[in-house]
C-alpha cells in the first residue's frame, strides 16, 4: 500500500480542500493544521515521510529556501501550495513544485506517486485536443506512460505496465505539470567569488552605524568587486563642478547625493548639461531644491558623470538570507515597470540557464533578451556578471550589512552595463560588537 501523504495547513479550510480533492482521484492524503506548516514539512521530510505544505500566508524566502534544503537532503520533492498573491518563481527556482490551490497540489502529489521518473514526459496522443492543448508540451516515450480521460471528467496516468492512476481535472493536471517542468533544474553552484578584493578598503567604507550610505559611499564599497560603474566625480562646489563637467566631457549628468533623498524617489535631483556654465547652474539649482525639500536632509554636493544612453533600466535589490544564498529582487526601473510591479525574485548564485529563465519571467524580458540568440546569450552573461559580483559582495559581508539596492542598473545602447545609483544599508553588527566589548 503506498504510503500517505502528511500536508501540513495553515488554516482548517485548506485542509478540509486537500481531503476532499484526495478522495476525488483516490490519493491518501492526510491533512494537518500547524502553526508552522514549513517547519513541519521539514521535519516529516526529514523523517522519510511523504511532506506537503498549503498555506495562504506567503512562506518567507528563509522558509523557501529551508524547504528546499530539506528536499535535496531527503532526496523526494516536497509539493507547495500557495493560496495567495506570492509569485511562484522563488519557489520553482529552487526545485520545489509549487502551485496556488489545492487541486494542483493533489495533482503533483499523484504524479509524484508515479513509478516514473519525468511524469511531466508522458504522451498526451490519446486525449482530446482541448486537453492536449491544456496540458502543454509533451513527448510521446512510451517509457514515461501516456495520459488519458477516464470517468467524472478527470484523466489518469496509465504506465506501461498498464496500472492506471486517477491525476485530476484537465486543468489541474495542466498546473502540476507546469509546476514540475518549471522546477525540475534546481542546480545551485557556489557563491562566486571575486579575487583581489582588498577587504580593508571595503571595511573602512562600510565601517560605523546602522545607516544607509549614500550613492558615492556605496559604489566606494562596491567598486573592488569591479562592478561596472560610470565616469564620475564628486563635487561639493559650483566651480568643481564645472571643471569636472569640462574634463569628462559634454554632455554630462549632474545629480545630488545624499543618503537622504535618492535619485530614484527624486528624479528632478538630477539634469544633462552641455557646458561649463550650465554645470554651475545646475549644482547651485539642484541643492537649492534639494534644501528646500528636506531641510534636515545630508547633502554632500552633486556627481558630475559621463552621460549615457540606457536602453533598458533595471532596479536590483540583494539581502543576504540566513538560510545561505543572496535573495534578489529584479525588475524594471522605469515608469511602467515599476507600476505595473514587473519585477521577479530568485536567490544567488544561479547558472547562466536559470538566470534567462528567471529574466524570462518579467513581461518586458523581450526588451532585455531580444535579438539573435549570440545576442541573448551575451546579455544573460553580461546581465549574471553584474548579479553575481553584487552577490559576492552581498555574501562576503553578511554580517555587515542588510542590503544592497541598485536603481537602476542600465543595459545601454551597445549593450554595456552601468550602475547609476546604489544604496547599500548597513547594519548594527558594529553597535553589537561594541555592546559587546563593553
Amino acid at each position: 500500500m503506498p504510503r500517505a501523504w502528511s500536508i501540513f495547513c495553515d488554516c482548517p479550510e485548506l485542509a478540509v480542500d486537500l481531503a476532499r480533492g484526495a478522495e476525488r482521484v483516490g490519493l491518501a492524503v492526510e491533512p494537518e493544521v500547524h502553526e508552522r506548516p514549513a517547519e513541519a514539512a521539514i521535519d516529516a521530510s526529514s523523517r522519510g515521510a511523504r511532506a506537503g505544505v498549503a498555506v495562504e500566508t506567503p512562506l518567507t524566502p528563509d522558509a523557501v529556501v529551508r524547504l528546499a534544503e530539506a528536499m535535496r537532503a531527503a532526496k523526494q520533492r516536497i509539493p507547495v501550495a500557495v493560496v495567495g498573491p506570492q509569485p511562484l518563481g522563488l519557489l520553482h527556482d529552487l526545485g520545489l513544485p509549487a502551485v496556488d490551490e489545492t487541486g494542483p497540489l493533489i495533482a503533483v502529489a499523484a504524479l509524484l506517486g508515479l513509478d516514473t521518473e519525468r511524469p511531466w514526459a508522458a504522451t498526451t496522443t490519446e486525449l482530446p485536443s482541448l486537453d492536449r492543448v491544456r496540458l502543454g508540451e509533451s513527448v510521446s516515450h512510451r517509457s514515461h506512460g501516456r495520459f488519458v480521460r477516464i470517468d467524472d471528467g478527470l484523466i489518469a496516468h496509465v504506465a506501461d505496465s498498464g496500472a492506471s492512476k486517477p491525476i485530476g481535472s484537465p486543468r489541474n493536471v495542466a498546473a502540476a505539470l507546469r509546476a514540475l517542468r518549471a522546477s525540475q533544474d534546481p542546480s545551485r553552484p557556489k557563491v562566486p567569488v571575486v579575487e583581489g578584493v582588498e577587504a580593508d578598503v571595503v571595511l573602512d567604507v562600510i565601517l560605523g552605524p546602522k545607516r544607509a550610505l549614500s550613492d558615492p559611499a556605496s559604489k566606494a564599497a562596491l567598486g573592488p568587486y569591479d562592478v561596472p560603474l560610470p565616469l564620475e566625480e564628486l563635487c561639493s562646489t559650483p566651480s568643481r563642478a564645472a571643471s569636472e563637467a569640462s574634463r569628462i566631457g559634454f554632455p554630462v549628468r549632474v545629480a545630488l547625493a545624499s543618503p537622504d533623498l535618492r535619485l530614484w524617489d527624486h528624479p528632478d535631483l538630477a539634469a544633462e548639461v552641455y557646458s561649463a556654465g550650465q554645470a554651475r547652474d545646475a549644482f547651485r539649482q539642484i541643492m537649492a531644491i534639494a534644501k528646500n525639500r528636506s531641510a534636515d536632509a545630508r547633502l554632500l554636493g552633486v556627481t558630475v558623470s559621463a552621460s549615457t544612453m540606457a536602453r533598458t533600466l533595471l532596479h536590483v535589490r540583494m539581502e543576504p538570507l540566513a538560510a545561505g544564498p543572496v535573495l534578489a529582487e529584479i525588475g524594471f526601473a522605469d515608469p511602467h515597470g515599476r507600476a505595473s510591479g514587473d519585477a521577479t525574485q530568485t536567490v544567488l548564485p544561479a547558472t547562466a540557464k536559470a538566470l534567462e529563465r528567471v529574466l524570462l519571467r518579467l513581461h518586458g524580458s523581450a526588451l532585455l533578451l531580444s535579438g539573435t540568440p549570440q545576442e541573448r546569450t551575451q546579455a544573460v552573461s553580461a546581465i549574471g556578471d553584474v548579479l553575481m559580483r553584487l552577490a559576492a559582495f552581498v555574501h562576503q559581508w553578511r554580517d555587515q550589512i542588510e542590503s544592497v539596492e541598485v536603481n537602476p542598473l542600465a543595459i545601454l545602447v551597445g549593450g554595456e552595463l552601468e550602475i547609476r545609483e546604489a544604496c547599500v544599508t548597513v547594519g548594527d553588527a558594529f553597535s553589537r560588537s561594541l555592546n559587546a566589548s563593553g
